[in-house]
């Protein structure tokens, strides 16, 4: 419990980045929506009632967050095309995050279908 604490406190705190339109701000907004995206869908790897389907979770509260975060950045500022432009980056971030996590970093997950039962889903790769 103590560090995922610490973990959605550090992820919390990017939210708070100001930055310009240049490429390294740019790519700062990408990394902080993976890492947010990341982190919230490792938390939710721990409820049962979000596990299949953890890798929406993350992105969709990341995305939410960015969402948030460019209401208010847009209304103080004003500066709406910029802040367009980190809401976008923070986006692709969340995407890449949570796949990321979702796919590779957690186990799989055994999926129930009602139609198809259990199943767990196996990727296999062959070079020719």
């Amino acid at each position: 419990m103590k560090t995922s604490i610490i973990i959605l406190s550090s992820l919390l705190l990017t939210l708070q980045l100001h930055a310009t339109e240049s490429v390294n701000s740019e790519l700062s907004h990408v990394a902080g929506g993976a890492l947010l995206a990341g982190g919230i869908t490792a938390i939710a790897d721990y409820y049962p009632e979000y596990k299949e389907n953890r890798g929406m979770v993350g992105f969709g509260v990341s995305a939410v967050a960015g969402v948030i975060d460019f209401a208010i950045e847009a209304t103080v500022d004003g500066n709406t095309n910029g802040q367009l432009l980190d809401l976008a980056s923070h986006t692709l971030g969340s995407a890449l995050g949570a796949w990321v996590t979702d796919g590779y970093i957690l186990s799989p997950v055994v999926s129930d279908s009602k139609t198809e039962g259990k199943y767990l889903g196996l990727a296999m790769n062959y070079s020719f």
